[in-house]
């Protein structure tokens, strides 16, 4: 009896160190870039349209990084840094672009 239970003991306790060992692998996040032009922006939310038209909703807030530190204007381009979590785009890092040069004159 004492042999069968303290196996099961180390069958149980090697289980939940691999259980472990899963969740870690599944807890890291794919990081993913989208650039274009804030179309809106509202608490907690960031709307951006892409260069083929494309229009991505972001959500924001006090843990987004700003390059520079500041909200960015309706209008201006941006390339942001975000992670999908619970069927939203999280918006990890909001990066203010330079507008484009202007075309050079012949």
């Amino acid at each position: 009896m004492r042999k069968t239970l303290k196996k099961g003991l180390i069958f149980y306790a090697m289980l939940l160190v691999l259980f472990i060992i899963g969740l870690e692998n599944t807890s890291a996040q794919q990081y993913l870039n989208f650039s274009g032009k804030v179309i809106n922006l509202q608490r907690g939310n960031i709307t951006v349209q892409g260069d083929k038209g494309e229009v991505m909703n972001f959500a924001v807030g006090r843990r987004t990084i700003y390059i520079p530190s500041r909200l960015p204007g309706v209008g201006e381009r941006v390339r942001v840094t975000y992670y999908f979590q619970r069927g939203h785009n999280v918006g990890y890092q909001v990066e203010i672009l330079p507008p484009p040069s202007p075309p050079k004159k012949k």
